[in-house]
This record gives structure tokens, C-alpha cells and sequence, in this order.
């Protein structure tokens, strides 16, 4: 371990030093030296391997090789993602040739013990800067030919809106979240299945999105509309259990990766899905009567006025959903209810059609003002 770290140690000070972008000695290095710098470091690729091989055989301890591949892989992260800051338009055209030829140097050390020592490699950790530029760019690639079909008419619009915008967020380098392999590695293996689809259809798509526990918070919402739009067109108590029980089976019985998620924070697509199924049921086994129908706030003159647009209301509630403040079980209901209480600064109606709309799909100018008004709502907090 000592040894790896000195190997490591030599990078690390030629890069935070010597051939730091203000350096005043850099742009003073000839090609020869340039070229001596080369030569060394690729002799230290070979330094590497040997003595991370060396120690992961020899060493029969689990907890020591895990330990040891997760300190060397983020010390092998940081410095890639330090050489790759180091790249500006004031460094010279001979050092940015050598910074590129560090930076295939350390990355295949890294690639090396992703692929020979997976078993130990860390997914959580984060993915250096570089390796995100290729892959999004190779993400954005695919998502165009996806895009394309999803819009084609073989999908429901709702569903392709729910797989699309967050690949969109994704490639576009928007996602403020720290990146890992594994996220990074979901998104490849979620837009090549999608792509793979034959025939493409709402149901080959919501299988895929099921066998890839596709947790994110549109798809769910999709799902309890879609099973909620089921049950309102059966006609009794028992035909509306019947129909969810079978919904249940269906999804149990599609195939599931294995250690897959799109978002590990959240409960999986199944528990979400089947723990909404469950409260349905049991509601009506219950035989709890329908409540009867008050007289909504819209048929009075008392609503909330504000001076929001439409689609800063629905920005402000999807923060509310997200962030769990608002738990509703399906969104649409609470966007209606929302829709009759509220009033906008133009619209004393809003249409729920506008506000849904706005809720899933909400704009960059939109982001951008709602951001600078919770700075705002910091400020007046720090006087009250």
C-alpha cells in the first residue's frame, strides 16, 4: 500500500505543481522536457498495475483489497479531475498535449481497476469530470434517435415526456447532484434497452422501465393515473379490486435487474407502485361510502390570490412534491384541487390542463426566477 501511494504521490505533485496552469515555468518546458514527462508517466501506468496486482493477490483480506481499491480509484478521480481543471485557453498548445497524455495515463489506471478488480471497484464514487463529457455526449447521441421514436405516436405522449426530459436533464450537464458510476452506468444501460425495444409500444416501454426499477417521480405519477383511469371506468367495488389485483400480478411477474435503480434515495418502483395498489384495495374492501360532494372553494368567492404566473405555482408545488412537504398519494387530483383554489396574477381560472403541464415539464426562465426568489425568501427570513 505504501508503494502504491508514492507511485500515486509522484502525479499528484507533478500535477498540482509543476504543471499547474500558473506555473511560471510551464510554458518555458521544451518539447524534449515534454516529452521525458511523457515517457515517465506511462512507466508509472505499468508501476501501477504491477502493484495493484501484487497487493490484491497476495493480500487474502476482502475488507483490505475493497479498502485499497476505494482509496487508490479516488485518489486516481481527483487527480484526473485536477489535471482536467487545469485546461484553459492561457495554456499553451505543447501543454495541453501533455495534459492529455497524463490524463489517458491516469485514466487507464483507473479503467484497469474498474476492469479487472470490479468485484472491490467503489460505484458510488464519483465519476471524474472527463469521463462524464464523453459519456453525455454519447448519451445525447442515443437520445436524439430515442427521442424520435418515443414521438413517432407508438407511445402515449405523457409516458415519452416522462423517459425523455430526464435523460434531457442528464446529457444536457444541468444535473447539479454529483454524478457516480452507478448513476452514470444507469443511464447507458436505461436509453440502449429503450432504443432496443421491438416493437416500441407504452407497454414494451413501462416492462423495460419496471425491469430497470425506473423510480423516478413522472413515471410514478404515470403509473397511479393509469391505474387510477382503470378503476374509474369499472363498474362496482369488486371488478375495480379485480382489475388492481391483476395489475399487481402483471408487474410482479415482469423480470428485474438485479441491484438496479434510478434513484437509490427513494423506495423502488414496485413498492411505490404496489404500496398504492394496497391502500386502494383496502380502501375498498373497507366499503368506506364516497364522502358526500361539499361545494368546492371555486364555487365561492373565497380563493388564495397571488401574484404568481401559472407556471411559478406549479414549479413551487413540484419542490413540494420532491421534497416530500406535499405527500399526496397521485399528483393530478392535488393539481386540480390546487387549480380551483388558487388564482395567478393573470388568471383568476387556471386550467388544470395548464398547470399539469407546467408541473412536469417546467421551463428554464421559470427555474431561474423561482431560484432567485428562495434567495430572496432567505434574506427576509434572516429578518423576522
Amino acid at each position: 500500500m505504501p508503494y502504491m501511494t508514492t507511485f500515486l504521490k509522484k502525479w499528484t505533485i507533478l500535477i498540482n505543481e509543476t504543471l499547474c496552469p500558473y506555473h511560471e515555468a510551464l510554458g518555458r518546458l521544451s518539447e524534449q522536457e515534454i516529452g521525458a514527462i511523457i515517457h515517465e508517466s506511462a512507466e508509472e501506468v505499468e508501476n501501477v498495475r504491477n502493484l495493484l496486482v501484487d497487493y490484491l493477490v497476495t493480500n487474502p483480506s476482502i475488507s483490505d483489497k475493497q479498502q485499497f481499491v476505494k482509496v487508490n480509484q479516488a485518489l486516481l478521480i481527483r487527480l484526473l479531475d485536477k489535471l482536467y481543471s487545469c485546461r484553459n485557453d492561457n495554456v499553451p498548445e505543447k501543454v495541453l498535449s501533455l495534459y492529455k497524455a497524463l490524463g489517458s495515463h491516469l485514466k487507464g489506471s483507473l479503467d484497469f481497476i474498474e476492469d479487472f478488480f470490479g468485484n472491490y471497484f467503489d460505484k458510488n464514487e464519483k465519476v471524474p469530470v472527463v469521463y462524464l463529457d464523453l459519456t453525455r455526449a454519447e448519451i445525447a447521441r442515443g437520445l436524439k434517435k430515442l427521442t424520435f421514436v418515443l414521438n413517432s405516436g407508438c407511445v402515449e405522449q405523457v409516458l415519452a415526456k416522462a423517459v425523455l426530459q430526464p435523460l434531457k436533464l442528464f446529457s444536457s450537464g444541468k444535473v447539479v447532484k454529483t454524478i457516480s458510476y452507478a448513476s452514470l452506468s444507469y443511464h447507458r444501460i436505461l436509453l440502449d434497452e429503450l432504443i432496443s425495444q421491438k416493437p416500441m409500444s407504452t407497454q414494451t416501454i413501462r416492462k423495460t422501465l419496471y425491469q430497470l426499477n425506473f423510480n423516478e417521480l413522472a413515471f410514478v405519477d404515470f403509473e397511479f393515473e393509469r391505474l387510477h383511469a382503470l378503476i374509474e371506468l369499472a363498474q362496482g367495488k369488486s371488478e375495480k379490486i379485480a382489475i388492481l389485483r391483476f395489475e399487481q400480478k402483471t408487474i410482479a411477474q415482469y423480470p428485474e435487474k438485479l441491484n438496479t435503480v434510478y434513484d437509490p434515495t427513494m423506495a423502488s418502483l414496485r413498492e411505490q407502485v404496489n404500496g398504492w395498489i394496497e391502500a386502494e384495495i383496502k380502501f375498498l374492501e373497507n366499503g368506506q361510502a364516497a364522502e358526500k360532494e361539499q361545494p368546492t372553494i371555486s364555487d365561492t368567492n373565497e380563493k388564495i390570490n397571488t401574484s404568481l404566473s401559472v407556471a411559478k405555482l406549479a414549479l413551487i408545488i413540484r419542490l413540494l412534491v420532491v421534497d416530500k412537504i406535499i405527500i399526496n398519494r397521485t399528483v393530478a387530483p392535488m393539481l386540480r384541487v390546487i387549480s380551483k383554489m388558487v388564482t395567478t396574477l393573470q388568471k383568476d381560472e387556471i386550467s388544470f390542463g395548464s398547470l399539469e403541464t407546467k408541473y412536469h415539464a417546467p421551463d428554464k426562465a421559470t427555474i431561474t426566477a423561482v431560484r432567485d426568489m428562495l434567495f430572496k425568501w432567505i434574506n427576509i427570513l434572516g429578518k423576522l
